[in-house]
């Protein structure tokens, strides 16, 4: 998933157009660009995680789940 954050991280720097005319500009742009791509990998992470408790969720129906069914 960091790839794909990282992915996402330049692609987000290279919409919003980095203004770097200096030094401190430079490391304010590259500090941006670091914080894009940890929300991107946050996003990811959290959306990876619900795909999978919802995979993870019974699918019989509950009457078959109370009577002791088994598949």
């Amino acid at each position: 998933m960091l790839k794909f954050a990282l992915a996402l991280g330049i692609v987000f720097e290279w919409l919003t157009g980095p203004a770097v005319n200096s030094l401190p500009s430079f490391a304010y742009e590259a500090l941006h660009a670091l914080c894009a791509t940890l929300f991107a990998w946050m996003v990811l992470e959290c959306g990876r995680v619900l795909f999978l408790g919802a995979m993870s969720l019974e699918d019989r129906p509950a009457g078959a789940r109370r009577a002791g069914e088994r598949r």
